[in-house]
């Protein structure tokens, strides 16, 4: 079954114009989400350039159908982290990473990503394997857990709000998105936002998969291909920032943040930074 995904892709024009696809060429796009790089890939590298996709989240793969039909010899999709990008054997002429959250895994219900519903707290990308959030919160000691907030949400009350949470889990467990919701004691965005990402972030092992991936991913490219990484978090940008300096030819010089219209039409974009780089010829 096609489905047509919500997502609205940030930096879609600038990341491709940045990778530079041709028709000889084989390219990456190490996080599918709703196909948005992919498809603009496929049209700029025709009418023989191929984009094999990468997805994490089993759940992106129903958005790869449509192009799977319409670009048959020329894109396939792959349920897998990009971490594990060597395990396909294929050497690449330039990688994409978007590594921000689709819009669509919002919708998919269970799974605890949004703080608007109330629903069972897994926040995992694959479901397949590791540690739920309900499992987090209910056996990371306290000092886990001020770290994550303070890292990565950078939060004042961090440690206020591990003695909340070790507190409430003696009592009943943690189990859904109202019951983190209900222990942070507010319902501001502004707050539970950055607390659900850095939730996120830790369950998925984000910043660790991230260095990882970047590696087995310069090791997959051809001398002088391209690598083309969209963060939005400011610790995502800075590993990016030091992997291609210390691996790469940077092709910008700072990163590349989005337009005023951009940010208007969509607002997640407002944290993004754009980065490319060459890997050398020698």
């Amino acid at each position: 079954m096609e489905k047509t995904s919500k997502h609205i892709t940030v930096f879609l024009e600038e990341a491709v114009e940045l990778l530079s696809p041709a028709h000889d060429q084989t390219l990456l796009d190490a996080t599918f989400g709703g196909g948005g790089h992919s498809r603009l890939i496929l049209e700029k590298s025709a009418p023989t350039g191929k984009v094999v996709a990468l997805d994490r989240d089993g759940g992106a793969a129903i958005y790869a159908t449509e192009l799977e039909r319409e670009f048959t010899d020329r894109f396939t999709f792959h349920h897998l982290s990009y971490d594990r990008v060597d395990e396909l054997a294929i050497e690449f002429d330039g990688a994409l990473f978007d590594l921000g959250f689709s819009s669509d895994q919002l919708e998919v219900a269970g799974r605890g990503f949004t703080f608007m519903k109330d629903e069972p707290l897994d926040l995992r990308f694959d479901a397949r394997s590791g540690q739920t959030a309900s499992q987090l919160l209910s056996q990371a000691s306290p000092d886990r857990l001020v770290r994550i907030f303070q890292e990565y949400a950078e939060d004042r009350h961090a440690k206020s709000l591990a003695r909340k949470i070790l507190d409430t889990r003696r009592r009943q467990p943690i189990r859904t998105t109202s019951d983190f919701v209900a222990i942070v004691g507010t319902s501001n965005p502004a707050v539970l936002a950055p607390l659900f990402q850095a939730l996120r972030i830790e369950v998925n092992d984000e910043l660790s998969t991230l260095k990882r991936g970047l590696a087995v991913t310069l090791d997959c490219l051809k001398p002088g291909g391209r690598l083309v990484v969209i963060s939005f978090h400011s610790l995502e940008d800075k590993i990016v920032k030091e992997f291609m300096r210390s691996n790469m030819e940077p092709i910008t010089k700072k990163p590349i943040s989005p337009s005023d219209e951009e940010r208007h039409r969509n607002s997640r974009s407002r944290s993004a930074k754009l980065r490319g780089a060459i890997k050398s010829k020698e």
